[in-house]
């Protein structure tokens, strides 16, 4: 996998056909979400969708959050690379800067066993604010049934604890100063995935989520391209 190295990321913009982008934001020690580059990694090696990784540490600059003077100019390499994606993709409508076709965007992080136990995963959506309800509960109800099939041990949680911070959301509704967002059709939602999963079962983790985003390709996106 090749990637294009900036200040605080490194980035694949994918085959320019997969309307998704896979990120781990919290990949780089100290304090990295384990395990997290790996599963985003093998997605995008498995789909061909886009990835975003984080090459600096949380505790020097969080990407996960509403900019503020210690992390802004890590928040605007971070949005420039995903408007390049989206760009690469030629999904963006002229001037209204709006997408014309559905696009996925997972945000991978982890979570302490502690939280829900070791055999757990939540999802957040900033309870409806990142992502279209009727995505939301396509993705919802496809992980259960697809995780059901392989790791039935395994329990969904939504939008309980970690719905994610606010900033996800304003890839889609804007932040209300300079950052418009991309419309309805920009679709973020976090991860949360619990450290056992994360070390154990990876593997069938990531088939499961390069399966869904195949399935959000075929069912959403392509018929849009169609029209």
């Amino acid at each position: 996998m090749k990637y294009i190295q900036r200040d605080y990321i490194k980035y694949n913009l994918g085959n320019g056909y997969m309307c998704s982008l896979v990120e781990a934001l919290h990949a780089t020690p100290p304090a990295a979400d384990i395990f997290t580059k790996q599963i985003v990694e093998e997605i995008m090696e498995s789909t061909g969708c886009a990835g975003i990784i984080s090459t600096v540490s949380r505790k020097l600059v969080d990407l996960n959050r509403i900019p503020n003077e210690d992390n802004a100019k890590a928040i605007m390499e971070h949005r420039n690379v995903l408007k390049e994606t989206l760009e690469f993709l030629n999904i963006l409508k002229p001037i209204q800067n709006q997408l014309n076709h559905p696009f996925l965007h997972l945000s991978f992080h982890g979570m302490k066993d502690e939280h829900y136990g070791p055999f757990a995963i939540e999802i957040g959506t900033v309870k409806g604010e990142s992502c279209s309800p009727e995505i939301s509960d396509w993705v919802e109800d496809t992980l259960t049934r697809k995780t059901k099939e392989v790791l039935p041990n395994i329990s969904f949680i939504f939008n309980r604890k970690f719905i994610g911070n606010p900033s996800i959301s304003f890839h889609r509704v804007g932040d209300k100063k300079d950052y418009q967002g991309y419309g309805s059709n920009f679709n973020t939602i976090q991860i949360e995935i619990s450290k056992t999963i994360r070390k154990e079962y990876r593997f069938q983790i990531i088939k499961i989520f390069t399966e869904t985003i195949k399935e959000f390709q075929e069912k959403f996106v392509n018929p849009s391209r169609s029209n």
